[in-house]
């Protein structure tokens, strides 16, 4: 007899399900269903972002350009006020108290004093004179020299900045104040708020011959003075101004005889022009004539000019410039 074989079958379909089975699936359900419920919140979360963002119709609001120059709009920011800087004052001064000594001032202003330097060698060298310190010196209006040890000054000093009469004999190592000057020393008075400024004469104050003054000059019987456009002289006969049609005076010197002054724009002279108007006194028939040329004086600094014993010396900038022979030929000295 033939014995029996077992046969092991194996049929997926004909299996029964288990518990673990059935629990697989149930998981599998949960997963999906779970899904499910993440999409379905996660649509509307974002319809009800969307809807919010749309409930207005306005466009957003822009931030202001900055602008520089030009009208600003309407939702400009307000604009920034800048702390006021006080003026530089550009004006000089220059006195020779004989074909050696020179004296020279900054004019200042009441926040910034003014310089005063004296030399002894004709402009090579030049030594700060502690006004600040003696008393208190702030602006300059006028400087004159008599000798070589005395010299006289118009300024404002103090905290207040009060404008009287300063004198030193002694070189500038002691000052005196001498309130009478302001009735003796022609002066300018400073500028207004429009830039026009007057000319005291004898302590009177008369009108400028023009509303910006752009350089003085006053001797013991003469007073000039520069406009944009004149060269003015006071006639204390009349009252009132003489004046020739000249532009672009930089600096005055007035002397008994004739009128020095450095301009620029003159023919053939890349510099400033040396030009004189001869005379006592200054007519509508008077006319300049150029006598020399500072070619490398810098026309865009101030300047000063000053004459003694024959020799003049023209202080430009950082710049000293000297002639011995009339204004025809100029050197330049270390300032």
């Amino acid at each position: 007899m033939t014995p029996k074989q077992s046969r092991s079958t194996y049929r997926a379909g004909d299996r029964k399900e288990t518990f673990w089975d059935r629990l697989g699936s149930k998981r599998r359900t949960l997963a999906i269903i779970g899904l499910a419920l993440f999409l379905i919140a996660d649509v509307v979360l974002v319809g009800l972002a969307l809807t919010a963002n749309g409930r207005s119709t306005d466009e957003p609001t822009q931030r202001p350009i900055p602008t520089f120059g030009g009208t600003p709009s309407a939702t400009a920011s307000p604009e920034v006020t800048e702390e006021p800087v006080a003026t530089q004052s550009t004006e000089r001064f220059m006195a020779a108290g004989n074909a050696t000594v020179l004296w020279r001032a900054t004019q200042g202003t009441c926040e910034a004093p003014a310089v005063v330097e004296r030399s002894e060698d004709a402009g090579v060298t030049w030594a700060v004179i502690p006004t600040a310190q003696a008393f208190d010196l702030r602006v300059v209006y006028a400087l004159t020299a008599t000798s070589e040890d005395e010299v006289q000054l118009v300024g404002s000093a103090g905290v207040d900045c009060a404008v009287s009469g300063f004198s030193s004999t002694d070189a500038g190592d002691t000052w005196d104040s001498s309130p009478e000057l302001l009735s003796t020393v022609a002066y300018q008075t400073p500028a207004a708020a429009d830039g026009s400024s007057a000319v005291v004469l004898a302590g009177q104050t008369v009108a400028a011959p023009c509303p910006g003054v752009e350089a003085m000059a006053a001797g013991s019987e003469r007073t000039v003075a520069a406009c944009s456009a004149v060269l003015a002289e006071w006639d204390a006969t009349t009252g009132s101004w003489s004046a020739i049609p000249f532009a672009g005076i930089h600096a005055l010197d007035v002397q008994a005889e004739q009128i020095v002054f450095a301009a620029r724009g003159v023919p053939g002279c890349a510099g400033l022009g040396v030009l004189r108007v001869s005379g006592a006194t200054l007519t509508s028939a008077s006319s300049a004539e150029s006598i020399g040329c500072v070619s490398d004086a810098d026309l865009a600094e101030p300047a000063a000019l000053a004459s003694s014993d024959g020799a003049s010396w023209l202080w430009v900038g950082d710049a000293l410039f000297t002639t011995s022979d009339g204004g025809a030929t100029w050197t330049a000295l270390s300032s």
